[in-house]
């Protein structure tokens, strides 16, 4: 199958750009149509389609992908066949391998290179317990995400416990440059090879280059078996260095146990790391004194940078008073009443509106009061003559005055 940019495989999956190109398969950078979500896709390398051989390979990295469930392992999505070829649909690392940066960085300092081999070590204790040997850890093969995330991937040599093998007797699978002695010579690798490797990639980062080289594949793999370890710089922090020559011990028994282990190892090199392998660093914070909590009445300053947060408000000696006092608390909302009360907005509100209520029945009482008395006389308006119906808009007039006079019937006194 000729993989180009627009192809459609499985009904669902669309490349986008070719990524890299290994020895086995393309990578490419996919596109979910399904799930609308970027992917990575490996798809088997058009001169291997039909190859039986090839195409079981595939589908032995597919099921040992698929068994492995960690936050540094690349995680396997979906595999299919497609004209006589087969695909993994795998995570899209946001990143680049490990090697692209040796290549353009190739000695790293120790707290940036510690997190990513412990990281690594991690991932491969993982596939270790689930019993898939990797047999080709590189720095290829590890990837750097965002965030300082590290993600192994590419099983396409891996060997899974029970697992029927597929080389034949002699047969050595991996990359010379970073194979352990015991699969040199053609015995079976275990969790302890895949430890030897990472020791080698923990060597080309520190010293800048690998340990052992040769001309030919052959060449490097006699020298794996044969020759001694050169000796790191001086540069090196002597435990970093003996762990390293510890990792790239001849015999498997003389290096770390387990992944787990080599792990912890690394974490107690730098300081503060975390068991996920990325390094936090915390300034150290000091804690304001509370005064209240003691019975002396000075108050020390704190030792060291002052902290990173706000501290708690405590009393202090040097707290304003007199006339900055009443400044700051006429800032303040309320209403000071005395030395120590406080008067709030509400309740001044509640005060002032009972006042008002308590005058207003007090002026009732004082109109009541000026009223007649009992046994008085009370004087009634006759309709007849108050006002007069000729007088402009009904006011009182001179002429209503006299009439009013003529008439005198027109008001009486009444006993109340």
């Amino acid at each position: 199958m000729k993989t180009s940019s627009g192809l459609l495989l499985g009904e669902r999956y669309r490349l986008v750009r070719q990524i890299a190109v290994g020895g086995m398969g393309e990578v490419w950078e996919g596109y979910d149509d399904a799930l609308a979500r970027p992917v990575a896709v490996k798809v088997l390398r058009s001169e291997f389609a039909g190859d039986r051989g090839f195409l079981e390979r595939f589908r032995t990295e597919a099921r040992n992908s698929a068994s492995l469930s960690h936050p540094n392992i690349a995680q396997l999505f979906d595999y299919g066949e497609q004209e006589g070829s087969g695909f993994l649909i795998m995570e899209l690392v946001v990143g680049e391998p490990l090697s692209d940066l040796l290549e353009r960085e190739p000695v790293l300092p120790t707290r940036r290179l510690l997190p990513i081999l412990a990281q690594t070590a991690r991932a491969l204790h993982a596939a270790h317990l689930a019993g898939v040997v990797h047999r080709d850890v590189k720095p290829g093969n590890i990837l750097l995400g965002r965030g300082g995330r590290v993600k192994i991937t590419d099983f396409g040599v891996s060997l899974a416990r029970n697992q029927v093998t597929m080389t034949a007797t002699g047969m050595v699978m991996g990359t010379a440059q970073y194979l352990s002695p015991e699969q040199a010579v053609g015995k079976p690798a275990t969790p302890l090879s895949d430890l030897y490797s990472l020791g080698i990639i923990a060597y080309e980062a520190l010293v800048g280059h690998r340990p052992f080289t040769g001309p030919t594949a052959v060449d490097i793999a006699v020298a794996h078996v044969n020759n001694a370890v050169p000796p790191l710089p001086a540069s090196v922090d002597k435990p970093l260095a003996a762990l390293v020559l510890r990792l790239l011990s001849k015999e498997p028994t003389a290096r770390p146990a387990s992944g787990e282990e080599l792990a912890q190892l690394l974490d107690k090199l730098v300081p503060r790391t975390p068991p996920s392998g990325i390094p936090v660093l915390i300034s150290k914070m000091q804690r304001t004194p509370d005064t209240f909590a003691t019975a002396s009445t000075t108050v020390q300053p704190p030792a060291g940078p002052p902290p990173s947060y706000p501290p708690r408000r405590t009393r202090r000696s040097d707290e304003p008073t007199g006339r900055a006092a009443a400044r700051r608390a006429s800032t303040t909302t309320g209403v000071r009443i005395g030395r120590t009360g406080r008067l709030s907005w509400p309740l001044l509100a509640l005060v002032l509106l009972l006042i008002g209520l308590l005058g207003a029945a007090l002026a009732n009482q004082l109109i009541k009061a000026d009223g007649p008395a009992d046994g008085g006389t009370r004087l009634s308006a006759s309709t007849a003559h108050y006002p007069r119906a000729d007088a402009p808009d009904g006011m009182i007039t001179d002429n209503g005055s006299a009439a009013f006079a003529a008439d005198p019937a027109s008001t009486e006194a009444k006993d109340a």
